[in-house]
């Protein structure tokens, strides 16, 4: 299982750059507004399979079989930095244990000898650290999507060959 334990304090999209974008005037929709840039987001995030602004995850394993060492692959792409390793216990009591990590390509594998309890791994993931720094293409793309959500439409914004075309280089995997 894998939880987002710490998120950016802000939005890659600021609701006055959407609203612009819409060209809306008014304010009671702003809260929906919010909700449609956090979706963008995430569908964005999903497609290009990585997180954009940095976030901390925890990431619980439990590791049953008798296979040494384990090799847990995590589940999010660009992980930044390990922060801890812990094998709990079924009394609740945290354990550092000693791992290695190892690359491969852009996944990233922690190895540990030895576990009989969940193992509980806190790593840092993603591409950028705050939302200026967020390329204008991947900016644009959020905005399309939100617009798309805003206006019902059931076009699938992420196959028009425009938004194809900006967002497929952060892609890991592209589909022809």
């Amino acid at each position: 299982m894998n939880f987002i334990i710490e998120s950016p304090k802000f939005q890659i999209i600021e609701l006055a750059e959407l609203k612009r974008h819409l060209r809306i005037e008014h304010d009671y929709e702003d809260e929906y507004l919010n909700k449609n840039i956090e979706m963008a987001t995430s569908i964005l995030e999903n497609y290009i399979e990585r997180p954009i602004l940095k976030k901390k995850y925890k990431y619980l394993v439990y590791c049953n079989d008798n296979k040494r060492p384990y090799k847990i692959e995590l589940p999010v792409r660009d992980v930044n930095l390990i922060l801890s390793v812990k094998q709990k216990s079924l009394r609740g009591i945290c354990k550092r244990i000693t791992f290695s990590v190892d690359m491969d390509r852009d996944r990233t594998f922690i190895l540990i000898n030895e576990a009989k309890y969940p193992i509980e791994i806190k790593y840092s993931a993603g591409l950028i650290e705050r939302p200026a720094e967020v390329p204008g293409d991947l900016r644009y793309a959020i905005l399309q999507i939100a617009k798309n959500i805003y206006s019902c439409n059931n076009e699938d914004i992420l196959a028009s060959d425009c938004i194809k075309n900006i967002v497929d280089k952060y892609r890991r995997v592209t589909i022809n």
